[in-house]
């Protein structure tokens, strides 16, 4: 005869038995851990732009509770930065970050919101722009996962000179250091663009080889050492500027439609924190502008209403030429371009 002790022991084994019946195997999605690999274009420490990836990296797999994880395998000590949209594509790796011009290459227009005028680039998920966004990524392999930076003026591109600028006439003739983005500005209002890779611009400027560039402030103006080889800042922004975040379509359709909605949730997170931060770091960067020495100099109303007409119009015309008809004209609309 058994002991009271067994048949308490042989109960409660048939109890949980009992339950485990009841209950079921764990559910499909239960069971399923994903994790994604992630590449982006600047290194945590090296830009604070970085920062945002890293934080919708970490949203991800808090939302997810760990059934998603994005893990970080660098930036571009494993794939140059301009070949990672492309690695994006052939699935090199998952999930990518860097800025929305990059894939100008692979998707013309691809970074068309650095032209939008709305508190969220895109209007964020749900939105037509956004789902637009995301159909012109899709053609090319990718799924679009939003435009993140500060309200307009916050996270922006400006234009940096050694000369005090008080309007846009002033910049003719003027040799600008540019990225692709501000190149047809640059351009558009008679000055002579240069192209450097902004490891140059220090000597650049200091040897006087170029008399300006454009930079997106908040993005470690200062951690370059600028300030202390130029001498003023034009307080008018170009265009929005900011990170990108993107992830490869065929990893996309293979998650679960409860993970895609954390992705998509964590998108929406990420965009409001954007807000915030950028304006902090662009704070941070214009006080250690101002201590080097640098001048950060306002222009009048009517000069301001000019030069973002010659930076809007200026891109506009150029993203028509690379745009199919069909896209463009969506663009318009959908950004509510001001003629």
């Amino acid at each position: 005869m058994a002991s009271r002790r067994g048949v308490t022991k042989l109960g409660l084994a048939g109890l949980a038995l009992g339950l485990a019946v009841l209950a079921g195997p764990p559910s499909a999605e239960a069971q399923q851990r994903v994790t994604l690999r992630m590449v982006g274009a600047w290194a945590p420490g090296v830009s604070p732009y970085a920062d945002v990836g890293h934080k919708f990296k970490d949203l991800v797999g808090e939302l997810s509770k760990g059934r998603l994880t994005i893990r970080y395998v660098g930036a571009e000590d494993v794939v140059p930065v301009f070949d990672q949209p492309e690695a994006l594509v052939n699935g090199v790796f998952d999930v990518w970050y860097g800025a929305p011009n990059y894939w100008a290459g692979v998707i013309p227009g691809g970074y068309v919101t650095e032209l939008s005028s709305f508190e969220v680039p895109d209007q964020g998920p749900g939105s037509a722009l956004f789902d637009f966004m995301g159909e012109m990524y899709k053609r090319r392999g990718v799924r679009y996962l939003g435009h993140y930076t500060g309200v307009p003026g916050i996270g922006s591109h400006f234009l940096h000179a050694q000369k005090e600028i008080k309007a846009v006439a002033d910049l003719k003739g003027l040799k600008v250091r540019v990225p692709p983005l501000t190149r047809y500005f640059v351009q558009g209002v008679g000055a002579e663009s240069v192209t450097l890779p902004p490891s140059e611009i220090f000597l650049a400027m200091d040897r006087g080889t170029v008399q300006g560039f454009t930079w997106p402030v908040a993005d470690g103006f200062a951690n370059y050492g600028w300030q202390n080889v130029t001498k003023f800042m034009i307080d008018h922004p170009m265009y929005r500027s900011g990170t990108g975040i993107a992830m490869n379509l065929k990893k996309w359709d293979a998650l679960p439609p409860d993970l895609q909605a954390v992705v998509m949730d964590a998108v929406k997170q990420t965009q409001a924190w954007t807000r915030d931060w950028f304006a902090e770091q662009q704070g941070k960067q214009i006080d250690k502008m101002k201590a080097g020495g640098m001048r950060i100099l306002s222009i009048s109303d009517e000069e301001k209403r000019r030069w973002t007409e010659a930076a809007q119009e200026s891109l506009w015309k150029y993203l028509q030429t690379v745009m199919t008809p069909d896209d463009f004209s969506k663009a318009e609309t959908l950004l509510e371009r001001k003629r």
